[in-house]
Formats: C-alpha cells, sequence, structure tokens
C-alpha cells in the first residue's frame, strides 16, 4: 500500500487545509474578517511551506496572493479606524521593501564571503511579504521562531537520520511561513501589535 506523503497530493489541497485551520484559529478573535484574513494568510504559508519542502522553492503565485492580501487587509484597517488607507499602505510597502532588503543583503554578503547561495530569491521575496504583514518591527520574531525551527529540523534529522552533510540544503521557507502566521495570530491575541496588517482592529 502506497505511504502517504505530502508530494502525492496537490499545493490547493495543503492550501485549503491550512486556510480551514487558520479559519478555525482565528475564530475566537473576532467576526468574519479576521476569520478570512487568517484563512487566507494560513492557506498561502501552508501552500509555500509544502512547496519549499517539496521542491526548494517558494512559489510567486502564493507568494504574491499573500502579498496581495496583506495590502488588502492593511487598506481595510486604514479605512475602518478612520486613518488614511493610502498612508497605511505606505507603511506596507516601506516595511515589506525593508524586511525583503534585509534578507537580500544577507543573501549577497553570504553569497560573496562563501561563494554559495545560503538564501534563495524566493525566501527574500517571502521576508517582503512577511513584512506587510508583521511590519519592521514583528518580522525579526518571525526570523527567530523561523531559525530555532531550523534547528530542532536539522537536529531531528540528524538523530534519525544518522547525519547532515554540509552540501545539504533547508529549506527555510519551509519554517519561514509558518512562522509568519503565527506570529500574527498571537500578534492578534496581543493588545501590542506590530505593524499596519498586525493592528487590524480586530
Amino acid at each position: 500500500m502506497r505511504g502517504i506523503s505530502a508530494k502525492t497530493y496537490p499545493l490547493p489541497a495543503f492550501a485549503g487545509a491550512g486556510g480551514l485551520l487558520g479559519a478555525l484559529a482565528a475564530a475566537g478573535i473576532g467576526g468574519p474578517l479576521p476569520m478570512t484574513t487568517s484563512a487566507a494568510l494560513a492557506g498561502a504559508m501552508s501552500a509555500i511551506a509544502v512547496e519549499d519542502y517539496r521542491r526548494f522553492r517558494v512559489p510567486d503565485s502564493w507568494n504574491l496572493f499573500a502579498a496581495a492580501a496583506g495590502l488588502f487587509s492593511v487598506w481595510l484597517a486604514g479605512s475602518s479606524v478612520g486613518s488614511d488607507p493610502f498612508a497605511a499602505l505606505a507603511w506596507a510597502v516601506r516595511d515589506g521593501a525593508l524586511c525583503g532588503g534585509a534578507l537580500l543583503f544577507v543573501r549577497e554578503a553570504f553569497l560573496r564571503l562563501r561563494a554559495v547561495d545560503g538564501l534563495g530569491l524566493g525566501d527574500v521575496k517571502l521576508a517582503a511579504t512577511g513584512g506587510i504583514w508583521l511590519g519592521w518591527q514583528g518580522f525579526p520574531n518571525a526570523i527567530m521562531l523561523a531559525a530555532a525551527s531550523a534547528l530542532v529540523y536539522v537536529a531531528l534529522c540528524r538523530s534519525l537520520g544518522g547525519g547532515w552533510p554540509r552540501e545539504r540544503k533547508i529549506p527555510f521557507a519551509l519554517h519561514l511561513a509558518p512562522a509568519i502566521w503565527l506570529v500574527w495570530y498571537f500578534g492578534q491575541l496581543s493588545p501590542f501589535r506590530f505593524g499596519p496588517a498586525g493592528a487590524m482592529p480586530f
């Protein structure tokens, strides 16, 4: 009997499952708006994580969807609180550029120092999307959570598989994508919220 693995099902199935879990998790935050927002982010991050696990790539389509959903959430937030939604969008774009630029700097610096691609451009684009959702204040929390998760992943693989060759790659988006949703979600539960998308009046 064939075993079940992440490679068995198409990405929309994982996106749907992630979106459903995200909506259910946000049910206690408020009404339909937070549930829809959480579902959109969780679904996109689920698809990204699975595809990075499968093929070491971040699909542009799902990343673009998540970025667009984040900007739309920022617009709704700015409109609902009576502030300038265009200013909120400008802040979100700024935060996305800062976070994506930070990972691009790390990527280029590592490439020049070690002559190895330590981060893919897909990770950089995902960081920009994370900046839209979390702001530059909250995104470092996602990076720390993703790094800790990646270290646990490597440790488990070493203990179960007998080692970790130097040339073996780590699917970083597998850890960063869920971390973005988790930081966003718990930010909604906290009175201290991060960036424009994290400041929605739920």
